[in-house]
């Protein structure tokens, strides 16, 4: 007789599904569990955890997948500082899991939507000091511009995006769709405040055209307005959007 703890936490990017695996043929040992849980609260945060406790035949994880066809997709690791790295990994937004949030809530042209996205990050780096994403900022011909957003949504020209978030489970609270790149934002590294300066950017500037948020952006001794150089593309450093910004 085998006795298996797994622990599993969800990846919102891809839709799977991560656990960490321990066993042992006599009894688990409650400390090492306890020291599990806490180390990923301290490096994680509270991130949703699913825990399973079964007994099957075997130490191997095929053991617990023969017993239960709910754990066959799991991408499994018994080694914790792993799991730590593929959960910490997933907590980390990307400059288009925010695009896609702000697409899912507020339907928009490209440039608005690269707009939409420098203030949000704008707002996001005055409220905490760090980055809302890594991916950097650039300064074009139309004011701020995220290069990898702009090759995802580049098809579409001055139309509104068509972006289509799988409704696989989507649940409705308020006017905001619970999808995949919802939990995505929720869940990541301070998520509740990336969530509230990514809506409050929407509120505020929602109501502005296209062009008129490339002229806010282009205001005289702004970030854009200093790094600007036609066809350079230089990037735009977040301690000019800090001090821009905040003052």
């Amino acid at each position: 007789m085998a006795f298996h703890f797994i622990a599993i936490a969800s990846d919102y990017t891809s839709g799977i599904r991560i656990g960490w695996h321990y066993s042992d043929e006599k009894r688990l040992n409650t400390n090492k569990i306890q020291s599990f849980m806490k180390t990923v609260k301290q490096k994680c945060g509270d991130i949703p955890l699913a825990i399973h406790k079964l007994s099957t035949e075997s130490t191997e994880w095929q053991s617990v997948v023969d017993k239960d066809s709910f754990f066959e997709d799991v991408v499994i690791t018994p080694d914790m500082d792993k799991f730590i790295e593929l959960v910490t990994a997933d907590r980390k937004l990307s400059a288009y899991d925010v695009a896609k949030f702000i697409l899912s809530i507020y339907p928009t042209s490209h440039l608005k939507l690269q707009k939409l996205l420098y203030f949000a990050y704008a707002e996001f780096l005055i409220k905490t000091g760090k980055k809302l994403f890594d991916d950097p900022i650039v300064a074009y011909k139309y004011g701020p511009v995220v290069e990898s957003v702009f090759q995802k949504f580049k098809v579409h020209g001055s139309s509104i995006i068509d972006f289509m978030e799988d409704e696989e489970s989507n649940i409705k609270i308020v006017d905001i769709a619970i999808t995949p790149t919802f939990m995505k934002v929720a869940s990541s590294e301070q998520g509740i405040k990336a969530m509230s300066c990514i809506l409050d950017v929407i509120k505020k500037y929602s109501s502005y055209s296209a062009f008129e948020l490339v002229q806010l952006t282009h205001k005289k001794g702004g970030p854009w307005d200093r790094v600007y150089r036609p066809g350079q593309n230089r990037i735009i450093k977040d301690e000019l959007i800090y001090r821009y910004h905040s003052s």
